[in-house]
């Protein structure tokens, strides 16, 4: 017969920490844009997928890989300069995943896409536009446009932006914890 250990011994018994989550990152910088002959948004959210499920749950490397695409391709479709450069950071330490796109941008290319950030809010408002974005193009069959709202309506992400010296730095970020 086994003994169930006493509570005086299960206190005294040694704790174990959790296994603590692998810090993982990576950079990849392409210049110029102009060079760009292939798919690079998927070539780079296939890679953010492969890297992110060797140390984290499925669901999380997902997220990324649909973060990069939409990001990246956003970067392809949006050159200011072909001679410039393109740059995509992923970060993932257990607390927080952390994707950055930055490229060069007109002043007006940031504050629409500043704007845009702006008008999602909680990921409950950003439901609401997403699904009234969706009924107003029905009828004009008009594609595109749904990439940021989804990243927060459907993923969570908490997205911002940033500009210094003509680069717009578009952020998301997803808490891993609580």
């Amino acid at each position: 017969m086994t003994e169930t250990p006493t509570d005086n011994e299960r206190d005294a018994a040694p704790s174990v920490e959790p296994a603590a989550r692998a810090r993982v990152s990576f950079v990849v910088d392409v210049a110029p844009l102009s060079a760009v002959v292939g798919d690079l948004p998927t070539v780079v959210a296939e890679f953010s997928l492969a890297l992110v499920a060797l140390f984290y749950p499925t669901n999380i490397a997902k997220k990324a890989n649909v973060v990069v695409t939409e990001l990246v391709q956003n970067i392809v479709e949006n050159v200011l300069d072909p001679t410039s450069q393109g740059q995509v950071k992923l970060a993932i330490d257990g607390k927080e995943l952390v994707i950055s796109v930055a490229n060069a941008a007109s002043d007006e290319a940031v504050a629409k896409v500043r704007a845009r950030i702006e008008s999602l809010g909680t990921p409950a408002e950003a439901k609401k536009l997403l699904a009234q974005t969706i009924r107003e193009r029905r009828p004009q069959r008009l594609k595109g446009g749904l990439g940021l709202i989804r990243l927060v309506a459907e993923n969570r992400f908490t997205l911002s932006c940033d500009d210094s010296d003509g680069r717009l730095t578009v952020t998301a970020r997803y808490p891993l914890e609580g």
